[in-house]
């Protein structure tokens, strides 16, 4: 029968120390169990800076708003060349225009919705996510999020502004919203370990 041999030895004589386990804040070797009804901190990619959003806006009015006013024009212009013969023609050509701009709204709300990008936003690299968890907006958040950016313009447009100098780079509908808009090219941001929300 044999019998193990002696501990292993350093060059000096005496057994290899054991490096000492560090300690957590419970006295526990190990990290605490996450506990039900808390969840890490979401990693977020970084904010968009405010030119990309500015951007993305502009394009999105354009996209939303731009064949409305074109046939909105043409049906003018149709009025005023051909007078009453015309005005049926020009009409229906404007409320083509309407048709067109309701079209263009409800294809980017649920876009945004279900992506976080409008066109504009895809363009420019950006998407709009929930704060709390980095998921989608839906459809309802989105539309929500539309009808309160009227806020923005209180106060000489302050809350469009507010987003230059905010920490997470949000307007005061994002605010009320809980909605963060983020690089869609980034990855997430690190994120300090064992952070409780």
């Amino acid at each position: 029968m044999s019998h193990p041999g002696p501990p292993p030895q350093t060059p000096y004589g005496y057994p290899p120390q054991q490096p000492p386990m560090k300690q957590q804040a419970h006295g526990s070797p190990y990290p605490p169990p996450q506990q039900a009804g808390f969840s890490y901190a979401p990693q977020h990619p970084p904010y968009a800076g405010w030119l990309q959003r500015a951007g993305a806006f502009v394009l999105d009015v354009l996209i939303n708003f731009g064949p409305m006013w074109l046939l909105m024009g043409i049906g003018t212009g149709i009025a005023e060349s051909s007078g009453e013969s015309g005005e049926a023609f020009a009409n229906i050509v404007a409320w083509i225009g309407v048709l067109a701009m309701i079209v263009a709204v409800v294809f980017q709300l649920r876009r945004e919705g279900r992506t976080g990008q409008t066109v504009g936003k895809k363009v420019l690299g950006i998407r709009a996510i929930r704060e709390r968890d980095g998921q989608m907006l839906g459809v309802g958040l989105a539309l929500g999020r539309r009808l309160l950016q009227f806020l923005n313009n209180v106060v000489f447009g302050l809350g469009w502004w507010w987003a230059i100098w905010d920490a997470k780079s949000q307007t005061f509908a994002d605010k009320i919203t809980s909605v963060v808009v983020v690089r869609a090219d980034a990855a997430p941001m690190p994120q300090p370990g064992g952070t409780w929300q």
